[in-house]
């Protein structure tokens, strides 16, 4: 993949923490204009790579957490939170309360972070 769209992501998600805003996979794609084929399969794995680079400097609330599904709930889709178990960040399910208070409490820390 590619560093510099991986850094074009990043971007964009630490302004929509800036602004206070979460934003849904295919909004992301369509903003930081990923080229077919697979736009959300490959987004999925950008979004993987600042996740691993974040917890690395051990950043735990990544600004991934931002990019959420346009389903209800709006939480990130299971590949997040699995990553997520991998890294030894978060222990519960993929779905449900646990996974939207998990996400609810990493979206309010990026939000104080980055509105400082």
């Amino acid at each position: 993949m590619s560093s510099e769209l991986q850094q074009c992501l990043r971007g964009h998600l630490e302004a929509l923490a800036r602004q206070g805003k979460t934003i849904s996979y295919r909004q992301l794609a369509v903003l930081a204009e990923i080229p077919e084929p697979r736009v959300i399969g490959r987004l999925a794995s950008l979004l993987e790579a600042i996740i691993r680079e974040d917890h690395a400097v051990g950043i735990a609330a990544s600004v991934a957490s931002l990019v959420v599904s346009q389903t209800k709930p709006a939480i990130p889709r299971a590949g997040y939170f699995m990553l997520l178990r991998e890294l030894g960040v978060y222990n519960g399910s993929d779905e449900g309360a646990a996974a939207e208070i998990f996400h609810a409490a990493c979206v309010e820390q990026l939000f104080g972070t980055f509105k400082r």
